[in-house]
């Protein structure tokens, strides 16, 4: 299981993020850069994969696009189900693996958003997904997903770090209106090109001492550009633009790709 699979990080998942992902520069622009690609390509629908808890399904919806969202995260989906019908929005939802869902139809857009993509942790696993979701895009169909540029010196540091050695990463509060403080710890693999660790949330008392601890195991597997371009190449992609963050600047450490699905022999 990963760190997303929890119902109680679906819980608290809208949550804890702002402050986790507080002063992060690539999230800017994150509706308007997605709504601007619906605008362009979603006209025969819009499959949005790694939906989470809605976070673009929802905008989506209220634009009147026709959405289709999925996620492993069963208790995040349900999230996402509850946001939808609070506003009478539609949508169709689906619990599934972005790597091998079956839907009895195409669209002209794809999402992967917030690194979802990153969570396939071998090239397999991501040849898989792309040919996959290809198969699921209409001819001239679009594919917008991101990952981070591995940083030598982070990795250098995670391949020397224990599995216990964790950092302060945040505090929020949670839904039962306790404070929570957000640690994590992760250890790199160079032969893997896997980041494995976990994420441990700690509720202190009013004198500071931890009355609960719940820990959350989560993988991550980075991918270096060229590997990523000629994976692409590979599975019948041609790059349209590589961004460092939705205000679409140029990229250098943070890769939003916008591909397109272009005929190539012998792939569905």
């Amino acid at each position: 299981m990963d760190l997303h699979d929890f119902a109680d990080i679906a819980m608290n998942y809208d949550l804890y993020l702002p402050e986790v992902t507080k002063g992060s520069y690539y999230l800017d622009g994150f509706e308007t850069f997605h709504m601007a690609l619906a605008e362009e390509y979603g006209k025969s629908g819009i499959l949005d994969i790694a939906c989470g808890t809605g976070a673009l399904t929802l905008p989506l919806a209220r634009a009147g696009y026709d959405v289709t969202a999925l996620d492993l995260s069963a208790p995040m989906v349900e999230i996402t189900r509850k946001k939808l019908e609070g506003e009478a929005l539609q949508a169709q939802l689906l619990v599934s693996n972005m790597a091998d869902f079956q839907i009895e139809r195409k669209f002209s857009l794809a999402i992967i958003a917030r690194s979802g993509f990153m969570h396939l942790l071998t090239a397999a696993e991501q040849r898989q997904t792309l040919l996959n979701i290809r198969a699921h895009l209409t001819d001239g169909g679009a594919l917008t997903f991101n990952h981070f540029q591995p940083h030598p010196v982070i990795q250098a540091q995670q391949m020397q770090a224990g599995p216990d050695e964790y950092r302060f990463r945040a505090e929020y509060t949670n839904c039962e209106g306790k404070r929570e403080r957000i640690s994590e710890a992760h250890c790199y693999d160079h032969i893997t090109q896997v980041m494995r660790g976990s994420w441990k949330f700690e509720t202190p008392d009013d004198a500071g001492n931890v009355t609960t601890t719940r820990i959350r195991p989560q993988a991550m597997r980075h991918t270096y550009r060229q590997e990523m371009e000629y994976l692409l190449e590979l599975c019948g992609y041609e790059i349209v633009a590589v961004y460092n963050n939705y205000l679409c600047d140029a990229a250098w450490d943070n890769f939003i790709w916008v591909v397109r699905k272009c005929p190539v022999s012998g792939l569905a």
